[in-house]
């Protein structure tokens, strides 16, 4: 990972499987730095394939990495550890998903005081996120709400990193190095 200055912001973006978290780890670990990993997902389900994709997350951390499973509170969190020097957060997509009964305005409320804590005063933030939107458009409306707000969060939170990958099948491209950002339409 690139050295950024005080305040940097690292989003690493791919689909479910493809090593995004790895890799996210991955370049935590080169920092030789303190991290504090930020789970969002919600250990409390009692799907067993959750709990085991949780499990196989947990072994993949150093012992020496602190962990605080703060799943929807993640703007909370964030604000909180604001003098850890590596913040890791795994996933925007877990976060967004605990949050999907939101209605739009708490919605757009809860973006905002995340996006407050992007990028950090201090230290560097990494970021995971699923890329959701080269699928299908979802048949459910549940489905739809997840995809376009997560599609809109990844955008937003892209702006206010220095540094972005895309992990495809295991496969890590520097998008900061090998792409340029799409402008915003004029009003």
């Amino acid at each position: 990972m690139r050295n950024g200055p005080p305040g940097h912001g690292v989003l690493v973006l791919g689909g479910s499987g493809s090593g995004k978290s790895q890799w996210a780890e991955h370049l935590a670990s080169t920092c030789r730095q303190p991290v504090l990993y930020l789970a969002t997902g919600d250990a409390t389900l009692a799907d067993m394939d959750w709990q085991q994709r949780l499990q196989r997350h947990r072994r993949r951390r150093p012992a020496s990495w602190q962990t605080h499973e703060c799943g929807a509170a993640l703007p909370e969190a964030l604000a909180a550890a604001e003098t850890a020097p590596l913040r890791l957060v795994d996933a925007l997509s877990s976060w967004v998903g605990t949050l999907l009964e939101l209605e739009e305005s708490a919605w757009h409320a809860r973006v905002e005081q995340l996006l407050t804590c992007i990028p950090p005063q201090q230290g560097c933030t990494v970021l995971v996120s699923d890329e959701v939107s080269w699928g299908v458009v979802p048949a459910l409306a549940s489905g739809y709400c997840f995809r376009e707000r997560l599609a809109r969060l990844n955008r937003r939170v892209a702006q206010r990193c220095q540094n972005h990958w895309l992990v495809v099948a295991g496969r890590a491209v520097d998008l900061t190095r090998w792409s340029q950002p799409v402008p915003d339409p004029q009003p």
